[in-house]
C-alpha cells in the first residue's frame, strides 16, 4: 500500500512539473499526426549547447527517428557605448527541433540518448511544434537557419520592408519599436490568440 502510495504521488508529481513546464513552453504546440508525416518536435538541451546537442543527435540516432536536427536563430540589433551591432541568437533558447515522421520512434530514441523532449507529450510520444509556425519559420529563414535581420521605411503611416525576410510579409507585424530596432511578428495563431516572435527591423526613416 505505501509503494502504491509513493507511485501515486511520483506520478501526481510529474505530471504537476509537465503540466507548469508545458504552460511555460515559448512555442505553441501542434496536433498528433499520423505515422509518416513530416513534423519538427521541440527536445530540451542545455541553453548554450544547442549547435552541438544538434549534432550529437545527427551522429548518434538510429536510422528512421528522425531526419535531421535544427537549431533556428535570429539576428538581433544591440547597442552598446553607443555602437550598434547585429548578433545571432537561438530563436528559443535552450531547443533543438527534431525534424522526424515517426514520434513514437523518435520518444523511444530521446529515453535511449538521455534527452527529453517538451514537456507536452501524448500516450509517451512528443508532440510537435504547431505547422503554421514551422511553415513561417522554415520559409523565413535562411539556407544556415538562421532569421535575418530586414530593413524598412515607415511611408504615410505605412510600414514597407525594402530587404530582408520580413519583406512582402508588413501585413503580419504587429508592432515596430524603432529605437530598439525590433518588431512583433505575427507567425501562428494558438488557442483563438496570435502567436508572437520578435524580430530584428531597422527603419531609419520615417515619413
Amino acid at each position: 500500500m505505501a509503494a502504491a502510495r509513493r507511485a501515486a504521488q511520483n506520478a501526481s508529481g510529474n505530471a504537476a512539473r509537465a503540466q507548469r513546464q508545458s504552460a511555460a513552453a515559448p512555442f505553441p504546440a501542434g496536433r498528433r499526426v499520423p505515422k509518416g508525416t513530416l513534423r519538427w518536435y521541440p527536445v530540451r538541451v542545455p541553453e548554450g549547447r544547442e549547435a552541438a546537442a544538434a549534432e550529437r543527435l545527427r551522429k548518434l540516432a538510429s536510422a528512421g527517428a528522425l531526419d535531421d536536427a535544427v537549431v533556428v536563430s535570429r539576428e538581433r540589433w544591440f547597442k552598446r557605448a553607443g555602437v550598434w551591432s547585429v548578433q545571432t541568437q537561438p530563436l528559443y533558447r535552450g531547443y533543438v527541433f527534431v525534424v522526424s515522421r515517426d514520434a513514437a520512434a523518435l520518444g523511444r530514441e530521446l529515453d535511449r540518448l538521455g534527452l527529453h523532449g517538451d514537456a507536452r507529450q501524448e500516450g509517451g510520444r512528443p508532440v510537435p511544434l504547431a505547422d503554421d509556425v514551422r511553415q513561417w519559420i522554415v520559409a523565413s529563414m535562411d539556407g544556415a537557419g538562421v532569421l535575418r535581420a530586414s530593413e524598412g521605411v515607415i511611408e504615410g503611416g505605412s510600414l514597407r520592408v525594402t530587404k530582408g525576410p520580413l519583406a512582402g510579409q508588413e501585413a503580419r507585424v504587429a508592432k515596430v519599436d524603432r529605437h530598439r530596432r525590433v518588431c512583433e511578428v505575427r507567425v501562428g495563431r494558438e488557442g483563438g490568440r496570435d502567436v508572437v516572435e520578435r524580430m530584428a527591423l531597422n527603419v531609419p526613416e520615417k515619413s
